[in-house]
């Protein structure tokens, strides 16, 4: 009985030690979100504490994560470190109980200086640390995710879009082009219109011009349900949208 009692406490603690060296024992999640835009896609990363201990993820450099994109046939489009330098020390991120940290990076759906044809691409997001809670991870399973990104066709209308401001207050500068020389804007969040439709007028020719919007909206008037989206379209002869180019002016 005495031999058994010591081969069992003598095996106890490396039992522990296994399990505290996988990942998958500690409660957490790392996903990615990609969300696809009229001239470029946003990469969401977001690592959450799911437990009740922190934790705290160590890196053997600066960078923490890799994302890849591959077109339909498996080729690569995409690498988010190629052409950047990382600084070769020691870090570590820390996340408390329930905590939630986010990362975002953006695609301007670029290969080679050309625009990579519409339709459907995998994007590869991997967490890259080696040592969690100063244990070695063995298991990386849980480090990875993986979606599908659908890029859309250009719109030969509207290009260079770009948005300043918060709460409210918004500064939107493009340019435009069309033989009708007129656009019309609005603002909502999917389910509560915030702005009517408005029309802008240009010159009617078929070349590129900037244009300037300032919107403003009363922050008492402002939910929480979703994004804020500003739509940018034009009109056919059947008054038809066309040329839709929708832009988050912030999420809430």
């Amino acid at each position: 009985m005495r031999i058994l009692l010591c081969v069992i406490l003598l095996f106890f603690p490396v039992v522990i030690k296994t399990d505290a060296n996988g990942v998958n024992d500690l409660d957490y999640t790392f996903s990615m979100i990609p969300t696809a835009g009229p001239e470029m896609a946003e990469l969401e990363m977001i690592l959450k504490n799911e437990g009740e201990i922190p934790l705290h993820f160590e890196f053997p450099t600066s960078q923490m994560f890799e994302i890849t994109i591959t077109d339909q046939t498996g080729s690569v489009v995409y690498i988010y470190s190629k052409g950047k330098y990382f600084l070769q020390a020691f870090q570590t991120i820390s996340v408390n109980p329930h905590q939630t940290i986010k990362r975002y990076e953006k695609w301007n759906y670029q290969f080679k200086g050309k625009r990579v044809p519409p339709g459907e691409y995998t994007v590869n997001a991997m967490l890259k640390p080696t040592r969690l809670n100063d244990e070695p991870i063995q298991n990386r399973t849980k480090l990875y995710s993986t979606q599908k990104l659908y890029v859309p066709e250009e719109n030969t209308s509207f290009r260079f879009v770009k948005m300043s401001g918060t709460k409210g207050d918004y500064v939107i500068t493009g340019e435009f082009r069309s033989t009708k020389g007129i656009f019309y804007y609005s603002v909502e969040d999917g389910h509560v219109e915030y702005m009517k439709e408005k029309q802008v007028v240009g010159n009617g020719k078929q070349e590129w011009k900037p244009f300037k919007l300032h919107i403003q909206i009363p922050k008492e008037k402002l939910s929480s349900d979703g994004p804020l989206i500003l739509n940018l379209y034009e009109r056919d002869k059947e008054n038809k949208i066309t040329n839709h180019y929708p832009l988050i002016l912030e999420k809430f």
